[in-house]
């Protein structure tokens, strides 16, 4: 498995302010979100096998947290091209061809990135008009399904600005050492 499969990007500096504000940004939602996770859970378990009271509605604020969690991350590891792979057929493709494999990767992850936004931008707006909220605390659907989709869009853009990088040659791929 393989977690960073790129040679670090000439870049302009425009570009490098905005993604060191945009990892900052999304870094910090991402780390204050896993903490909160964390706490809730902490005091769930405490509350639930000491004083018989588990936090109410701590699983329905769990589970907007996983989203937000997951959400906040992907623009970031898109970005970074830091997603999970799989290197097994990377002996099989030439080394030439492996700017080509990155270029269609990301350009396939952005398409799907974009189906997934778009998808989201829809459900959103059908929770928003239905008023849809959660069972217990009342919470909207609407606003989390907005930011989902807005996330999902932000991750979609960091897919197809590495795209461009690679495709002006401005990010090459870093030589593993299982290819030919």
């Amino acid at each position: 498995m393989n977690g960073s499969p790129v040679a670090p990007a000439r870049a302009t500096s425009l570009d490098i302010v905005v993604e060191r504000w945009a990892s900052r940004t999304l870094g910090l939602v991402t780390a204050l979100t896993l903490f909160a996770m964390m706490v809730l859970t902490f005091v769930d378990v405490w509350g639930r096998y000491l004083l018989r009271k588990p936090v109410f509605g701590g699983y329905e604020v769990t589970e907007f947290l996983m989203g937000v969690l997951i959400f906040s991350g992907l623009p970031i590891l898109c970005a970074r091209e830091g997603h999970v792979s799989i290197d097994v057929f990377d002996t099989l493709i030439p080394r030439n061809w492996r700017r080509r494999q990155l270029l269609a990767v990301n350009l396939v992850s952005a398409a799907a990135l974009g189906v997934l936004s778009w998808r989201m931008f829809v459900q959103a707006g059908e929770l928003w008009r239905n008023n849809e909220v959660t069972m217990t605390l009342k919470i909207p659907h609407g606003p989390f399904a907005l930011l989902f989709a807005v996330l999902s869009a932000a991750a979609c853009l960091a897919c197809l600005a590495v795209f461009w990088a690679y495709l002006r040659g401005q990010r090459q791929p870093i030589e593993s050492e299982s290819a030919p």
